[in-house]
């Protein structure tokens, strides 16, 4: 049981307060921790990392690892380490030495033995090459015996017939062999079998030992024939007169006159003979062509048994009859399991001659071996533990993993795009718990699908945490290298906007004024391009229409020259510009030594707005919703703050010492505007002078 008064340490990160794992003791001590004060109480099996140890502590085997599961294994480990300081070494190297269990100990010793290592420094791989051997014995308690584990060569036989009939068991060895299920599966089946066959040795006497199996087919195919012959026989004999045949005479004359083939329609309208009153069936008579070789087939294998000479009559067919359909049926009941396939005078030596005996203690040989080759297993699942436990408490009772190293269980990759390289990426399993909770973590998100060369395809998600988002849309192609090392090819399909920076939303006035304006204009310039088309084009008709009136049409594009009361227009809008514009330069110019932060405050005016809401929404940025979607049970919030986010994404820079060239050659010619902008300045400055706007100022600078 946990000790109460444990003194814990906690440190503030993400957000929320996270437990520090320093000991052994703070390990052990987990049980007494609320389970409010983890960071996650759930956690999927599926991760890019110490997913077969996240396996074996998912004991319902539903697929998450939960706090009552980690709290087991700290009972586990606590009872096979002398100190649960040894998890912090996250290795899976061992001494026998340091194992507080005495068959985990003797297991030690075993494997390395059977590895033929050194007892002293005995890790995973060692363990995993003892049990590879251990497997490869005749005897490696499983309770699967192979032919091989027979010295008898009558009993490895039996074993391989056995086998071959489909009573096996997967040995551990990777190779098929003969457990106790599967012999008493056998031992059901035989009697079956060969009950089925003492009961058809039976029928056989009582029918006279008829060729059953040969005949079956073509009595089958023409029973309902023959029955419908006698049936016709009848029907005659009850009309009473010659003349009821006429009309079957008929259809077999119009039959003579068609062409026929096996399958014709008018052949199978037909009986098999013409009946006769007396409801005989010559043996020797025409038959149906359709059914002709079936029937001659099945009355030459009755002929002698049932002592039909020439003529078949009603009663001795049924018996004929009832006998083929008896033998069918007991066909149909033949049971369709392994053992029919085997003869059964053999199945009857298994079962008697004390083979089955043998190969029972053969398994019980086996099974004596079983307690090794657990604990065998047992040593390497607790190996497991040690190298990857403590890297699953930091993922699940805290997320120190995450905060420390950015190498969170969660993370499967890396995605380089548009020259910068993104580190929090996630898989993305469940898309539609994504649409609702994106949202939620005030992250600026890039949903990606991949896909290999190979086939494999899948999704992810980056968060962009630092830097913009100008060239990042639906489309763009970037490469993802997943935590193997192995690259995939992205393609961005969703974009979730959210505020990156508060750099970002200082300029981002600034961008939609400047993109505004663009599309303002090129829908001007576009527009304005329309018309002036549309003109020519009306011009162009009507010239080709009315060819006397071209001349005149041509005119009416000549541009008009500009009248006096336009040239007037525009000197008073230019007169009030410059006004403006003077008046907005006499206000900065009065504030003296205080203008710059007049232009600074203007600049606060239009960029805070944007500011404000974005250090609103960074201020909760949050992981938890991302891990939520994905399965996880997060207790709190865990908090991406600007110089966090600012690690996990990179822009690109150049190495050190690097040598760079500045002289592009393709470079646009640049155009001297430093020269133009102190023009326009001297000349400002020139007016306001001559207009005595600035007689304040320089009396100012005077005193």
């Amino acid at each position: 049981m946990a000790d109460k008064g444990h003194v814990w340490r906690f440190r503030r990160i993400g957000g929320t307060d996270q437990v520090v794992l320093k000991t052994g003791e703070d390990i052990a001590a987990l049980s007494a921790l609320d389970p409010k004060l983890w960071v996650a109480l759930a956690m999927p099996v599926a991760q890019h990392r110490c997913t077969e140890t996240l396996s074996l502590l998912d004991e319902d085997h539903d697929g998450k690892v939960r706090v009552p599961e980690v709290l087991h294994a700290v009972d586990r480990l606590q009872k096979a380490f002398n100190s649960l300081d040894i998890l912090f070494d996250e290795n899976s190297t061992i001494s026998p030495s340091l194992l507080k269990d005495e068959n985990l100990r003797e297991a030690c010793v075993n494997a390395a033995q059977i590895a033929g290592a050194n007892a002293e420094e005995v890790d995973i791989s060692v363990v995993e090459r003892a049990i590879s051997r251990f497997n490869e014995r005749a005897f490696n308690g499983d309770g699967v015996v192979l032919p091989a584990s027979a010295q008898d060569p009558h009993i490895a036989s039996t074993i391989e017939t056995l086998i071959g009939s489909g009573y096996q068991a997967p040995d551990s060895s990777g190779k098929n062999g003969v457990d106790n299920s599967a012999l008493e599966a056998f031992v059901h089946d035989a009697a079956l079998v060969l009950e089925w066959h003492a009961s058809g040795e039976a029928m056989r006497s009582a029918l006279l030992d008829l060729p059953f199996d040969a005949t079956l087919p073509a009595f089958r195919a023409v029973s309902e024939v023959i029955d419908d012959y006698f049936r016709r026989c009848a029907l005659l004999n009850l009309a009473g007169t010659a003349e009821a045949l006429n009309n079957l005479e008929t259809q077999l004359a119009a039959a003579l006159a068609t062409p026929l083939g096996n399958s014709a329609e008018t052949l199978q309208s037909l009986p098999l003979a013409l009946p006769r009153a007396d409801g005989l069936l010559p043996l020797d008579a025409p038959y149906n062509p359709l059914y002709a070789t079936e029937v001659r087939s099945v009355f030459d294998a009755v002929k002698l048994p049932y002592r039909v000479e020439k003529q078949l009559d009603k009663a001795t067919w049924e018996r004929i009859s009832s006998d083929f359909r008896s033998y069918s049926s007991w066909l149909g009941r033949k049971p369709t399991v392994g053992a029919q396939s085997i003869e059964p005078e053999m199945l009857d030596d298994i079962l008697h001659d004390g083979s089955l005996e043998a190969i029972r203690t053969l398994i019980a040989q086996d099974l004596a071996e079983a307690s090794q080759a657990k604990m065998l297993h047992e040593l390497r699942n607790i190996l497991l533990l040690k190298r990857d436990f403590l890297r699953i408490l930091r993922n699940f009772v805290s997320m120190d993993e995450f905060y420390s190293s950015h190498e969170g269980m969660f993370q499967s990759g890396r995605l380089f795009i548009d020259g910068r390289e993104l580190e929090l990426c996630m898989d993305v399993h469940n898309p539609a718990a994504h649409l609702s909770m994106a949202g939620l973590s005030g992250m600026y998100l890039l949903y990606c699908d991949i896909r290999r060369t190979t086939g494999e395809n899948g999704s992810i998600v980056a968060a962009l945490t630092a830097g913009d988002a100008d060239r990042l849309y639906v489309g763009r192609n970037g490469i993802y290298v997943d935590n193997d090392g192995l690259d995939w090819n992205a393609t961005i399909t969703k974009v979730v906007i959210q505020p990156i920076s508060i750099r970002e939303a200082f300029f981002s006035p600034y961008k939609w004024l400047a993109r505004t304006i663009e599309e303002f204009s090129a829908k001007r310039a576009s527009a304005a391009e329309a018309a002036r088309q549309g003109q020519l084009k009306d011009l162009a008709q009507k010239a080709v229409e009315q060819p006397s009136k071209a001349p005149q049409a041509l005119e009416q594009i000549v541009p008009k020259k500009i009248d006096v009361g336009t040239v007037a227009a525009i000197g008073v809008a230019l007169g009030s510009i410059g006004a403006m514009i003077t008046s907005i330069l006499g206000l900065f110019l009065g504030m003296g030594v205080w203008m710059p932060i007049g232009i600074a405050a203007v600049f606060l005016l239009i960029s805070g707005p944007s500011m404000i809401l974005a250090a609103i929404k960074l201020r909760k940025r949050d992981l938890s919703p991302i891990l939520n979607a994905e399965g996880w049970a997060i207790n709190g919030r865990l908090k991406l703050n600007l110089i966090f986010g600012a690690t996990l994404s990179h822009r690109a820079n150049l190495p050190p010492n690097s040598i760079r060239t500045l002289n592009d050659p393709y470079a646009p010619k640049k155009k001297p505007w430093p020269l133009y902008a102190t023009v326009i300045l001297l000349g400002v400055v020139a007016a306001a002078w001559l207009l005595g706007w600035l007689d304040h100022v320089i009396v100012l600078f005077r005193r």
